[in-house]
């Protein structure tokens, strides 16, 4: 009987054509997935994603960076304890700068020979715990202790030390900025005029830090006893004067700012400093005589929130990378006006950089225990859009991407917001943004790294008795109850 159906060729070239399209279609895949795809850290700490500002310095290197870590497990240290964290970040800046960044880890105890040509080439002593970077003939030397915030305490009781915090991101990214841009910046904080002092305890400390970090030099200056800014100055900083300059001083910073200086100005809006205020005039911003508010309706009553929401607006390069983020500035805040009049006969680009939410308004009897209480009234009272910081150029051109020596100013209408007791990420990513544009770093602003801080979970005598139960018992119990189950019907 003479066989029918598909021929035994035709089967044979449907089966190859089938594998090869599973082999193509299994290539094709792998490629995409290996060309286009996403990075997430879920983690509660983000302790694995890289800050904004860390990419921005990766892509500024023209060169390879070498990352060389000399360091044992082996060796019982503080440091050890971040040892993990250490390898894990330079992994990802290995991941995020490609070619650009070159990582070696040394182990003293094992190698020795690389040891000593390391030693002989950077010329340090310490034999462990060390992060060497290399970039274009530049070094810098980190010790790993230097990376995290460690509680000794535990070690008096013969125990080890507590890890509280790991900054080795801003340790590195310091690092690196100060191995791009070799040349330090001097940042002056003014003083004689009730601003917050640099010293230990300082009120705004945690500021200070992050400029440090920054591979920005910090220095005070009194005008009282100086007759001119110094030439080192890149920039000069004001924060919440309580007192007037004298007309001297006034004289010496307006002509500092006419030839190219850079100036900051965080405004206390209680403070009575008309001089201050002429100056600031006169590059077209204008401290209004109010304070930002709005009302609450509550159930009984009508409540006022002075702690102001502000919105990053993207005027600048600056703030474009912090465009649409929210600042809260708690206490007083005043609105500054833009003086378009000003700006046009003196050649000044003058914008806007944050403006209250929707529901705030510039309130003009803004006196604490008003009998009239607060509401907003047309004609009188400053409405929408309001401007509560911005900036003033002279001399520069329209696109600020170009960094040119011009004549910058930043004035914001609060001052509260840096102070260490109600700072937040996202006024120290503005301010250390502020201060980069002025220093015609911001190419290299961004969201700045910030402390990844460890946490332990306490639990109750009885919380750990209920946790035991269930590890030691109930899981085990569950496990062993559906395998006999199992186990039964398999055998009937």
């Amino acid at each position: 009987m003479k066989r029918t159906g598909v021929p035994r060729t035709g089967i044979r070239i449907g089966i190859v054509i089938q594998s090869l399209s599973v082999l193509a279609l299994f290539v094709f895949v792998n490629y995409l997935s290996f060309q286009h795809f996403y990075r997430g850290d879920f983690s509660r700490s983000q302790k694995f994603a890289l800050a904004e500002q860390t990419k921005r310095v990766l892509r500024e290197l023209k060169k390879p960076v070498t990352l060389t870590v000399i360091a044992s497990p082996t060796f019982v240290s503080a440091a050890s304890q971040i040892l993990g964290d250490v390898k894990s970040l330079l992994a990802e800046l290995q991941f995020s700068g490609r070619e650009r960044v070159v990582v070696e880890l040394v182990d003293p105890t094992r190698n020795l020979t690389r040891m000593r040509e390391l030693q002989e080439k950077y010329k340090f002593n310490s034999a462990d715990n060390l992060l060497i970077l290399d970039y274009d003939g530049r070094t810098r030397l980190l010790p790993l202790a230097d990376m995290a915030d460690f509680d000794f305490r535990p070690v008096a009781q013969g125990g080890e030390p507590r890890l509280l915090a790991f900054r080795g991101e801003q340790a590195i990214t310091g690092a690196l900025i100060a191995l791009v841009r070799p040349e330090e910046q001097v940042v002056y904080f003014m003083q004689g005029h009730g601003e917050p002092d640099l010293g230990a305890g300082s009120p705004v400390g945690l500021l200070v830090d992050y400029l440090q970090k920054q591979n920005i030099k910090l220095a005070t200056l009194s005008l009282a006893s100086s007759d001119a800014i110094p030439a080192d100055a890149g920039a000069v900083i004001l924060i919440a004067p309580k007192a007037d300059f004298d007309e001297r001083e006034a004289a010496i910073l307006s002509a500092w700012w006419g030839k190219r200086g850079r100036l900051l100005v965080l405004l206390d809006p209680d403070a009575k400093t008309p001089r201050i205020q002429s100056l600031l005039e006169s590059a077209g911003i204008r401290p209004l005589d109010n304070r930002v508010l709005r009302t609450i309706q509550l159930p009984f009553a009508t409540a006022i929130l002075r702690d102001v929401t502000g919105i990053v607006l993207p005027t600048t390069q600056m703030t474009q990378r912090l465009a649409g983020v929210t600042l809260l500035f708690p206490g007083q805040t005043q609105s500054l006006q833009i003086d378009e009049e000003t700006a046009k006969r003196e050649k000044i680009q003058l914008r806007s950089l944050i403006e209250p939410a929707e529901e705030f308004w510039g309130e003009a009897d803004y006196a604490m225990n008003n009998p009239s209480g607060v509401r907003y009234d047309d004609g009188r009272d400053f409405g929408q859009p309001l401007s509560i910081a911005a900036s003033a150029d002279r001399g520069g051109i329209e696109d600020d991407r170009v960094e040119l020596q011009t004549s910058r100013l930043i004035v914001v209408g609060s001052s509260q917001f840096v102070f260490d007791s109600v700072i937040k990420p996202q006024g120290l990513d503005f301010v250390l943004g502020a201060v980069n544009s002025l220093l015609d770093r911001s190419r290299i602003s961004g969201v700045a790294p910030k402390n990844v801080s460890h946490f332990s979970l306490n639990l109750t005598d009885a919380q750990m008795g209920i946790l035991a139960l269930f590890t030691m018992v109930i899981v085990p119990a569950v496990a062993a109850f559906l395998g006999v189950i199992a186990w039964w019907r398999r055998r009937k």
